[in-house]
């Protein structure tokens, strides 16, 4: 009998997951609470508890050459920066293009996963699903069960002292949608992730004035980089993320710095720079220059008109405090330990695995921070999933298992990493190599160099795209060549609006002309001085 999967969402993980198991001869059976596909992308211009939600402003922050499924890029005609509308369109022609849509039943949510009586032996779930418009509820067992639903949802909600007592409006990113109603208002953000830094650019355009409060400080990038080059073509390289990290360290700090002095601005971290703690943002230094954004510390307490930070300083007209203080994330429809997460770490096997569960019929899909585009990666988890319960990949054992993540563990605590941001971060090619290694789907370089060496530069010295795993192995796409030599035309494709001029060569050309002219200048004057020195036309003067 076809083994079935029980997929909790179809969002970006859980499209993948259906489709992988479909690879792998699986049946799927999604259930997808909302009515249409794309979880967090499915924008809903009013926020609801325990839903993802987005801002109506709110774009990718990677390139769309390298957010896309490893199989079905982007079309060249999207903007390479999409906004969530583009986003969530890209999402439904994948679940379209590979017939998903059948295996998926919208309006249910699923509100218990446990195991099976004969948990021990068989390795099955049972699956209580609700219809959220009738409220019938319906159970199914199933083989194995991939968790899609996303950790965006459940707001982080630091205590601070004083703000019960702040008679303000106080929300989270997660409530925010638009600007409208914060129109001559004076509002302070707290944190300065990707959220907040969006949130706050759009607000300074129509509030009366807006703070920044951010404990650590951060690193600015923006999404166009030199020669207005997507930022991940350049940072995100084979030959870039392999180089020993005392030799890179000087060149990154210099590009990210370069631009803006973090320092000048207020926004430099209080630690030395490490390549993390970064922020996506084409505007904050911009509207910081502009005085429209402060930079302030961290808030020692709240009053009920505004707040003290740790410096002294004071604000104390303050109308709205916006939270931009991240997600927590938890899987209340999982039987109790199923996941078991210590302090904002979860005890998963490369992320994915419950570590001590056996049978490992259960995988959790997306529960990554990478620097980088999360849709290859949570592609790859749900690759890595489907081949495990077909048995075509093997997982080491459950001591072995527990082992690894407890060395993990100890090496965050000695770092003293202990939040829900950092205990997930992983590198984006590093990460992906790892799993396509356990699938035997990662790109043979050294092949390659020799029987094709022309792709193997853009392997190496270009953006690592995902078409890069469909190359050779389990899941080889035919058209994952094409799709990487196209990735510069598909990158400047959307932006030929019309026939500029083209004088850029002509200006670089021009400018070693110059240079060379100058060069040539100084020669001649260094060879006529030194003719009329030797043959006594002139002298230095001597003082008698």
């Amino acid at each position: 009998m076809t083994k079935t999967v029980c997929v909790v969402g179809a969002g970006v993980s859980g499209l993948a997951g259906v489709k992988h198991c479909l690879d792998e001869g699986l049946e799927p059976l999604c259930f997808e609470k909302d009515d249409d596909v794309g979880g967090l992308w499915n924008y809903h211009p009013d926020s609801r508890d325990g839903d993802p939600s987005l801002y109506n402003s709110c774009s990718i922050n990677t390139s769309k050459e390298m957010t896309c499924y490893s199989d079905f890029p982007i079309p060249k005609e999207f903007p390479n920066y999409m906004a969530h509308k583009y986003f969530k369109k890209y999402l439904r022609l994948y679940a379209e293009n590979f017939n998903l849509l059948q295996y998926i039943k919208f309006k249910h949510e699923v509100v218990l996963v446990e195991k099976a009586d004969d948990f021990a032996d068989s390795g099955d779930w049972v699956v209580t699903a609700k219809n959220v418009t009738s409220g019938k509820v319906e159970k199914r067992r199933v083989s194995f069960v991939m968790v899609c639903n996303g950790h965006l949802t459940e707001p982080n909600i630091p205590k601070f002292k004083g703000l019960d007592k702040f008679k303000g409006r106080v929300l989270h990113t997660h409530d925010y949608k638009d600007f409208r109603g914060y129109e001559g208002k004076k509002v302070l953000i707290i944190g300065v992730g990707n959220s907040a830094a969006d949130v706050a650019c759009e607000l300074s355009r129509h509030a009366e004035h807006v703070y920044i409060s951010t404990r650590r400080g951060t690193w600015v990038i923006q999404r166009a980089a030199g020669q207005g080059r997507p930022f991940d073509h350049s940072a995100i390289t084979r030959f870039r993320q392999q180089m020993p990290w005392p030799l890179l360290r000087p060149f990154m700090y210099h590009e990210v710095n370069n631009r803006y002095n973090h320092t000048k601005y207020a926004l430099s971290p209080n630690t030395r720079f490490n390549g993390g703690a970064v922020t996506i943002s084409d505007d904050l230094p911009n509207r910081i220059i502009l005085g429209t954004i402060n930079m302030k510390t961290d808030v020692e307490r709240f009053t009920e008109n505004g707040a003290v930070f740790v410096d002294g300083t004071e604000l104390t007209d303050i109308d709205v405090v916006i939270l931009g203080t991240g997600f927590n994330y938890s899987f209340p429809f999982l039987q109790k330990d199923v996941v078991k997460i210590d302090n904002a770490f979860p005890n998963l096997y490369d992320l994915v695995f419950p570590a001590d569960l056996d049978p490992p019929t259960l995988a959790v899909i997306g529960l990554v921070q990478p620097f980088g585009g999360l849709p290859p990666i949570l592609e790859m988890q749900a690759r890595w999933a489907a081949r495990v319960f077909s048995g075509n990949c093997k997982l080491p054992s459950v001591s072995k298992r527990i082992q690894e993540v407890e060395k993990k563990h100890v090496k965050l605590k000695s770092m003293g990493v202990n939040s829900a941001k950092y205990t997930l971060v992983v590198f984006f090619i590093q990460y992906i190599d790892k799993m396509a290694q356990y699938i035997g789907c990662k790109p043979n370089l050294w092949r390659l160099f020799f029987t094709d060496n022309a792709l193997w530069r853009k392997l190496v010295f270009g953006p690592c795209t995902p078409s890069q795993w469909r190359l050779e192995g389990p899941g080889k796409w035919s058209g994952a060549k094409n799709a990487i030599e196209h990735v510069e035309e598909n990158t400047w494709y959307p932006l030929q609006t019309r026939e500029a001029g083209k004088h850029e060569t002509e200006g670089l050309y021009d400018g070693y002309i110059d240079l060379f002219k100058k060069i040539l200048i100084l020669v001649a004057i260094f060879i006529l001085l030194r003719y009329l020195f030797s043959n006594g036309y002139m002298t230095f003067p001597v003082k008698s």
